[in-house]
């Protein structure tokens, strides 16, 4: 999502190809726009659409001004489309914010989080093109020459990547060029055009001020001393000018500016394992009020192993304090989960009824369990419904009640019917054995009361020689007039008993 600008994609015939080409991806304002999904998360599960919750303190209407205040430099660095048409505008002060729009939301700024944010939009994008550069706080880079012939020409490759970066709900500015550092002087120049043609990008950067370049004040001002005010004016200089005139740190990044040479640069690699953390913009009382911003780091989650063709069973929710220790949430499902809408309800059975020890100031997540998506199983619709609900539920009451909580009848090596099922806590490695084999089996058997009729056997079966008395006992299947299934058999004084029950 860009800042409403309409950018164009020239794709005319290039005058040269490039050996190398980069785009940079400005993101300026991550902080406000991780603000702006939690508050959409927030309106999504309120209870009145499109209203939020007046007694949250996350909440805040769609219409109220937010800005981002960086106590580091002591000016207002971000600030939404509501806060401007208050007259709020980038590097005015806390105090004269105030004064022009006194309900003013502020938001602090922690480069830190904006990190995070930067390495979780990295995670998104790596599926698509591998070789990333992170500029933190706010700027990544992607190589983009050797990717074009995967995409099929630049247009194809650029549209995939503006799909993700919409996807991702975050604004941006962006630019292309032979270098990194030629690239972030389009951007800073708010050139936002995908440009892959030398001459084009070289009459492009020409036209930008000194100040978008990464110069130091002071050369700056020296050059604007004898006229040089323009970029393509420097680039114009010819090398023994700029060796008499300039440290070697500059001349490095003036060649890489040119295009003669490329500087290294660490390439992004992502995790083995999610782990995900951000700063809540305000601390937080009760879990309730953690719920849009533990969905905006599921959907992450989500993305990730989708991405990568991955489901999970396990995930665990960490709570920051500034005091009180770290909370840990384990949460756990019968069922591999990879959708937002599976885990969170999961999350609020299981925080419902937890109360914080003191408000909250940061959120993680974390993964690191995955299981493999399953292609092999041909038939998609076999018994699906059944075992998948089956699974959801006993997630849903381990959530709720714990994970020890739900036990389930399981067949043992036993041929013996009274012995035949326990009850083991849910996921043990004992499996059903035989057709004939009860849901539930009674402790001792009982008579046959209810009128039923026979609809299979009989089955006989002599007990283990080391069990003492000796028992050999017909089994049969009888069924009664309400279509229930019960195990009975016959003793020897021909009286009918029931052994257990079929579900």
């Amino acid at each position: 999502m860009g800042d409403g600008t309409q950018y164009a994609f020239r794709s005319g015939a290039p005058l040269c190809e490039l050996t190398m080409l980069w785009a940079y991806i400005h993101c300026y304002q991550l902080t406000l726009d991780g603000h702006n999904q939690a508050t959409n998360n927030k309106t999504l599960n309120s209870k009145v659409p499109g209203q939020l919750d007046s007694s949250a303190d996350s909440s805040l209407p769609l219409s109220t001004p937010v800005a981002v205040y960086s106590s580091k430099a002591s000016k207002i660095i971000q600030c939404n489309e509501v806060a401007k048409k208050e007259g709020i505008e980038i590097g005015h002060g806390l105090a004269q914010a105030a004064a022009l729009c006194p309900y003013v939301h502020i938001l602090p700024f922690n480069e830190e989080n904006e990190k995070h944010m930067l390495t979780q939009l990295a995670h998104r994008l790596y599926p698509l093109a591998s070789d990333i550069v992170l500029d933190a706080p706010d700027g990544l880079a992607i190589r983009l020459d050797n990717l074009s012939h995967y995409y099929g020409g630049h247009e194809a490759l650029w549209k995939t990547l503006t799909q993700a970066l919409f996807e991702a709900n975050v604004r941006y500015h962006f630019a292309s060029a032979w270098t990194i550092e030629a690239a972030k002087v389009l951007v800073l120049h708010k050139h936002n055009t995908y440009l892959h043609a030398q001459q084009e990008i070289k009459q492009a950067l020409g036209a930008c001020p000194l100040s978008t370049t990464a110069l130091a004040s002071k050369v700056i001002e020296s050059l604007t001393r004898v006229g040089i005010t323009r970029v393509h004016e420097l680039l114009a200089m010819p090398v023994q000018e700029l060796g008499k005139r300039f440290d070697n740190n500059t001349i490095v990044y003036l060649t890489a500016l040119r295009g003669e040479i490329f500087p290294r640069v660490t390439l992004f690699r992502p995790l083995e394992h999610f782990d995900n953390f951000t700063l809540l913009p305000f601390d937080i009382e009760n879990t309730q009020h953690l719920t849009p911003f533990v969905t905006q780091q599921f959907e992450h989650l989500s993305h990730y192993l989708r991405a990568r063709n991955l489901y999970t069973s396990s995930i665990s929710v960490h709570i920051h304090f500034r005091e009180a220790p770290v909370l840990d949430i384990n949460i756990r499902s019968a069922l591999p989960q990879a959708s937002v809408k599976s885990w969170l309800p999961l999350f609020t059975l299981k925080t419902e009824n937890l109360e914080l020890p003191e408000p909250a100031t940061a959120i993680g997540v974390r993964c690191q369990q995955f299981e493999e998506i399953d292609s092999n199983n041909g038939d998609f619709f076999s018994d699906r419904f059944n075992d998948v609900a089956q699974k959801q539920l006993i997630g849903r009451l381990n959530a709720k009640l714990g994970d020890h909580s739900t036990f389930q009848p399981c067949a043992t090596n036993s041929h013996q019917f009274e012995y035949m099922t326990v009850s083991e806590p849910n996921g043990s490695g004992y499996s059903y054995s035989s057709d004939i084999t009860p849901t539930f089996t009674f402790e001792a058997p009982k008579p046959l009361i209810q009128p039923s009729q026979i609809c299979f056997g009989p089955v006989r079966l002599h007990s283990e020689w080391w069990r003492d008395p000796p028992t050999n006992r017909d089994y049969f299947i009888a069924q009664t007039p309400q279509s229930v299934r019960l195990l009975v058999f016959k003793d020897a004084q021909s009286h009918w008993w029931v052994q257990g029950i079929f579900c």
